[in-house]
């Protein structure tokens, strides 16, 4: 797996690099896997690139943004008078969307539940800088999802195709050190220093609504208008020469939602709140709460590479996955992690052990992740 994902990351770069290598521009790629191993075998992985054209268009910046079933094409940051700037973006991701083509349930996967899930959408959004550090910023998205069999059991009804309009109001404080570098695609895990905190409220509004799933069980029965309050933290800093220190957070809290709308947790992937030793995606919750801690230490003290340990944990609803939505479980595991870098090239790996929990099968779970990534020009 990780060789096909070499030989495609360096199908990518060439492609891009010979197409986007000019003034302004720079690109980079990334391809990893996320992967458990006990109790059982099974596993997803991803292949991206990434390339940035600054002042573009109207002084703002172009992205073209590919991920395995993702496409995204973004107009960055147009300055709309003096501390005002708008961005507008449009995503399309066919079949794995939300990973709902993979079921997990107490930490195990049922094939025959697993279902295709594909949206385009149109993200609009305005952000004022009220300050220095601080952001207010408006989404106002529009997306269609539509949705398909895949053996899907005959018993297990799919959601109805939808068009959803997804307004956001979020405030950002952001007073992150790290040199603009650290947030190429390329790194899949960027090394903070200083701190960001960010809150938001939202609902969705979708034209059309059903139970669905197995009809009855409460699980996802969504209303037209579905709501989240959702709040984060990110921070890092330096305690010595070779050691430093993060501390992420996540807090989430819906009503009215179903598994389209619901977070991921699980896995040791960028895309999710990470539990180590579970599978990507193994619980979908509405209502959370996980932080994470993780201890960086350099092994030589002028070179780059990282060696660390990471412990993750917190409470999510439902974690049987059985529509019990006031029911509520702790979460939580604890991985050894490399973070490995010379010149513009970056490898990445991850080891994890989820902590034993009353509400999963076949204690006890294990999980791996690898990724590399470049920047490529």
């Amino acid at each position: 797996m990780v060789r096909l994902f070499s030989a495609i990351l360096v199908l990518a770069l060439a492609l891009v690099s010979s197409a986007a290598r000019a003034e302004g521009w720079h690109g980079s790629a990334a391809a990893g896997a996320d992967f458990a191993f006990v109790p059982e075998a099974t596993g997803f992985g991803f292949v991206l690139f990434e390339a940035i054209g600054e002042d573009k268009v109207g002084e703002g910046d172009v992205r073209i943004y590919y991920n395995t079933d993702t496409i995204h094409l973004e107009i960055e940051r147009i300055p709309m008078g003096k501390n005002f700037e708008f961005s507008v973006a449009v995503r399309g991701e066919i079949a794995f969307a939300g990973l709902l083509h993979q079921y997990y349930q107490q930490g195990l996967r049922r094939s025959e539940l697993g279902f295709n899930a594909s949206y385009v959408a149109l993200l609009p959004k305005i952000q004022w800088h009220v300050a220095d550090h601080h952001t207010l910023e408006v989404l106002t998205n529009v997306r269609y999802w539509f949705f398909g069999n895949k053996n899907t059991d005959p018993l297990y009804t799919l959601p109805a195709n939808t068009a959803v309009f997804e307004p956001r109001l979020g405030y950002v404080y952001w007073k992150i050190d790290s040199p603009g570098e650290e947030y190429r695609a390329s790194k899949l895990f960027p090394r903070i220093q200083g701190v960001a905190v960010g809150a938001s409220v939202g609902v969705d509004v979708r034209s059309e609504v059903r139970a669905w799933g197995f009809v009855g069980d409460g699980r996802n029965d969504p209303r037209k208008a579905i709501w989240t309050l959702n709040q984060w933290l990110r921070s890092g800093w330096q305690t010595g020469d070779r050691f430093r220190l993060e501390l992420q957070e996540t807090f989430n809290w819906g009503w009215f939602q179903d598994d389209i709308t619901r977070m991921r947790v699980g896995g040791m992937n960028p895309y999710v709140l990470v539990i180590p030793g579970l599978p990507w995606s193994a619980n979908i919750s509405e209502r959370l709460a996980i932080a994470q801690l993780s201890g960086h230490i350099r092994p030589k003290k002028n070179k780059p590479q990282e060696l660390g340990l990471l412990v993750s944990g917190g409470a999510v609803n439902d974690p049987r996955r059985q529509g019990l939505l006031d029911d509520y479980g702790g979460i939580g595991g604890l991985a050894l992690f490399t973070d490995l870098r010379w010149g513009r090239w970056q490898v990445y790996a991850r080891l994890g052990w989820a902590f034993p929990s009353n509400w999963l099968l076949d204690n006890p779970h294990f999980s791996g992740f690898v990724g590399l990534g470049v920047d490529a020009f």
